[in-house]
């Protein structure tokens, strides 16, 4: 695997036409059988499109020059996405494209359940973490979602909370028809922690922000990376403001999430050589948890610290340079790294096929990789190596 194998990757004339003709699909299709049909069709026309995106290549290059800021705070409907139809590709145009097909499917998902149970989405939100908030979603993706629904007062959210679970199930299931696999972790609106008011939600992250371990921040992380998708989006405004306040940049909780980014060491070693694992009996490497998970992690912290509204992690990394007055030569890197270790990501899924919920898809063999992509990944985690220097620098002293 190498960057020539990513024909589509920033090359002239590649676009992406057919994935958003997709979203006329969406629009057209007539209950959940009909949207699952088109989701199932979401990873194979990326793969067409692009052909696979592999390490690094002009794709990364192409979302370093071009990564747009998002507008501040949960109101927006989606990340920023300033998709070029008629221009090069890079590979977060490609995750956010796939995104906003996902969104658009889930939306029409809820909705549909929405209108079967005689539920009126004016008195909830249906939110989207993790990685489908940031705009990053890969070829292959499960749910991260939750509930807030309007309430006023402890009393009349206990009494409501059966029926919006209910239908946090429903379309939790009817979302895994749709190929998009249940949560492992259990953040899905259809459990009791995910499906709360927005006064319940705001004490939820007041505990992590005042109170919260360090097992219980790692646990909590995803949840701070969320946006609204459906509903009544004013429900999940006091979230927003919360996550912008003072009280989410409070130094202790700053320091317990800086202390998280670290504990994933940058592999890399004395030499400056790639540190690999033994996984499943082969050489292996975790392109999540030990490459695109490094920069993740950076972003948010530095969004919580620095009080900004973005969620994406290249407008987070972006924000948060400019906050801190970083050169633009080094912002570049950390962006063009993180691209590269995602165009990794996808170009792994592209080849192995591997269905949603599969734990192997962010691995791949050490031996899969040639000189030029083993460069790349090097250079990717050499700009993570400095981010973290950063936040040692800035939190750790």
């Amino acid at each position: 695997m190498r960057p020539s194998d990513a024909p589509g990757a920033g090359q002239p004339g590649a676009t992406l036409g057919p994935l958003l003709a997709l979203h006329g699909d969406i629009a057209a299709a007539r209950g959940v059988d009909e949207l699952a049909a088109v989701a199932a069709v979401i990873p194979r026309t990326a793969v067409k499109v692009l052909g696979g995106v592999a390490a690094g290549g002009a794709g990364a290059g192409t979302e370093a020059a071009h990564a747009a800021d998002e507008p501040d705070g949960l109101g927006a409907s989606r990340p920023a996405d300033p998709l070029d139809v008629a221009g090069p590709i890079g590979v977060g145009e490609v995750t956010r494209a796939i995104s906003a097909l996902n969104d658009d499917v889930s939306a029409r998902v809820v909705r549909a359940v929405a209108a079967e149970m005689q539920v009126d989405l004016g008195q909830a939100c249906w939110l989207a973490f993790g990685s489908q908030a940031r705009g990053e979603q890969t070829l292959y993706t499960d749910q991260d979602n939750g509930l807030v629904f309007a309430a006023a007062g402890a009393d009349e959210a206990q009494a409501r909370r059966p029926a919006w679970l209910a239908f946090g199930r429903q379309v939790n299931e009817a979302l895994a028809r749709c190929g998009y696999a249940l949560c492992d972790g259990r953040v899905m609106a259809g459990q009791p922690l995910c499906c709360l008011s927005p006064e319940e939600w705001c004490r939820r992250f007041e505990h992590w922000m005042a109170h919260g371990d360090g097992n219980d921040l790692f646990a909590a992380r995803i949840y701070f990376d969320v946006r609204p998708l459906a509903g009544n989006v004013a429900l999940a405004r006091p979230l927003a403001e919360l996550l912008r306040s003072p009280a989410a940049a409070v130094p202790r909780f700053v320091k317990q999430m800086a202390d998280i980014v670290l504990c994933n060491h940058v592999p890399l070693n004395w030499l400056g050589q790639v540190v690999t694992t033994t996984h499943a009996g082969q050489r292996m490497f975790d392109l999540k948890m030990s490459g695109t998970a490094l920069f993740v992690d950076a972003g948010r912290l530095w969004a919580l610290a620095h009080r900004l509204g973005e969620v994406g992690t290249v407008p987070r990394l972006r924000a948060a340079a400019r906050a801190m007055r970083v050169p633009e030569r080094e912002t570049a890197q950390w962006v063009a790294g993180f691209q590269a270790l995602q165009a990794l990501r996808l170009g792994v899924q592209r080849t192995r096929g591997l269905p949603a919920g599969s734990h192997e898809r962010a691995w791949v063999p050490w031996g899969d990789l040639d000189a030029d992509a083993r460069r790349e990944l090097r250079l990717a985690l050499r700009a993570a190596r400095v981010v973290q220097q950063r936040i040692v620098l800035d939190y750790c002293r």
